[in-house]
C-alpha cells in the first residue's frame, strides 16, 4: 500500500499555514541559489562614457572620437553589481597629457592604445574587478593648428514683397562679422559664414528675424563668438513723385539751331516713402540726339540716361519730342 505524503498540493492551497510554510521554503531556496550564484566569477561587457581632457595646446581636433568605450570585465557577481552602475553612469576622464604624437602630412596625429585606457579604468575599479580587454580599438586624434578669424555673415533668406511695397534697402545683419576659432585648414577655405536658410513669406513692413548661423564642419560648440544673428529686412510702401526735366541736346551741328517741343519732360518715379525727400530732379538726366533724326519725321526719342537707385520704376512723358530746326548764318 502506497505511503501517503505529509500533505498534497491541494492541501497546501487549502490550508493557509501549510501555504505559508511552502512559500518560506521557496524563498529560502531562491535566496540560497542567488547567494551561491553571486559568489561565482562572471565575465560581462560594459559601456563606459568617456570625456577627454587636457588637449594639446593651440591644437584643434579634426576627427570624431568615441564618446563611449566597450570594456570586458571579470569579477564575482557581488562586485559586478557594486561597480556596474558606477562604470556605466560616471564619465571616465581620459587625460591626453601623455598622448603619443606623430606627424601626418600637414597635421599631427595622436593615439591612445588599449593599455593606457585599461590602466585608467583599472585605477577606478581598484582590485575588485579585473579588465580583460578594452573592446574599442585604439583611438586616433587628428589635430590641426588652432587659429582665430573674423568672418562676415551672409544671410540666406527668401521672401516676397507685398503688392504696393518695395524692399527699401539691402538686408542688414547684426553683427556683420563674427569671430571664429578653428582649424587652420578649415578657416583658410572660408570667406564668410552663412545663416540657416529661412523662408519669411510675404512682407508688407520692415521685419527683424533672429536666425541661427550654419555650423561649420569640425567647429566645436564654443568655436563661434555667437551662434545666431539678427537679420533686418527693410520694407517700404511705394509712392509716386513727379519732376519736370529739360533734356540735353546732343550732336547738333553748329550751323543749325534746334528747338524741342515740349521743352521739359515729365518724369514719374515710384519710390519708397522713407526716401521721398531724398530724391530730386538732380538725380535724373535725359537727352535727345540730333543723329536720331529721320528724314521723314521731325521727332526725336527721349533717352533717359541717369536715374537714382532709389527709384524702383521711372516713366517719362512724352517719350519723344517734336523739333524745329533753324539754319543759322
Amino acid at each position: 500500500m502506497a505511503k501517503e505524503s505529509f500533505f498534497s498540493v491541494r492541501d497546501i492551497f487549502r490550508d493557509r499555514r501549510k501555504l505559508t510554510i511552502f512559500l518560506i521554503c521557496v524563498l529560502l531556496a531562491s535566496l540560497s541559489w542567488v547567494l551561491i550564484s553571486l559568489g561565482k566569477d562572471f565575465s560581462t561587457t560594459l559601456i563606459v562614457p568617456v570625456k577627454y581632457v587636457n588637449f594639446p595646446e593651440n591644437k584643434t581636433l579634426l576627427n570624431e572620437v568615441p564618446q563611449q568605450l566597450a570594456v570586458n570585465v571579470n569579477g564575482t557577481g557581488y562586485d559586478l553589481l557594486q561597480f556596474d552602475e558606477r562604470l556605466t553612469e560616471d564619465t571616465l576622464e581620459v587625460n591626453l597629457d601623455n598622448l603619443k604624437m606623430s606627424i601626418f602630412g600637414d597635421y599631427q596625429r595622436g593615439y591612445l592604445d588599449q593599455s593606457m585606457l585599461s590602466n585608467e579604468l583599472q585605477e577606478r575599479l581598484g582590485g575588485l574587478l579585473s579588465i580583460n580587454r578594452v573592446l574599442t580599438d585604439s583611438i586616433n586624434f587628428l589635430f590641426d593648428l588652432k587659429v582665430a578669424r573674423t568672418l562676415p555673415v551672409r544671410s540666406m533668406l527668401s521672401f516676397d514683397v507685398a503688392s504696393g511695397y518695395v524692399q527699401a534697402d539691402s538686408i542688414e545683419v547684426f553683427p556683420q562679422e563674427v569671430d571664429v576659432v578653428g582649424a587652420l585648414s578649415i578657416l583658410d577655405t572660408l570667406s564668410f559664414l552663412r545663416t540657416e536658410a529661412l523662408e519669411m513669406g510675404v512682407l508688407n513692413k520692415t521685419r527683424t528675424f533672429r536666425v541661427p548661423l550654419q555650423r561649420v564642419s569640425f567647429f566645436s560648440s564654443d568655436a563661434m563668438e555667437v551662434d545666431s544673428v539678427d537679420v533686418r529686412v527693410p520694407i517700404d510702401q511705394l509712392t509716386e513723385k513727379t519732376f519736370l526735366i529739360r533734356p540735353a541736346m546732343r550732336n547738333v551741328p553748329d550751323s543749325i539751331e534746334m528747338l524741342v517741343f515740349p521743352n521739359s519732360i515729365e518724369v514719374k518715379v515710384q519710390l519708397g516713402i522713407s526716401h521721398y525727400d531724398e530724391v530730386n530732379a538732380e538725380h535724373f538726366s535725359m537727352y535727345v540726339d540730333y543723329e536720331d533724326l529721320s528724314d521723314d519725321y521731325l521727332v526725336l526719342p527721349v533717352h533717359l540716361e541717369q536715374w537714382t537707385t532709389r527709384a524702383h520704376q521711372v516713366r517719362i512723358e512724352p517719350e519723344q519730342v517734336e523739333i524745329v530746326l533753324t539754319r543759322t548764318e
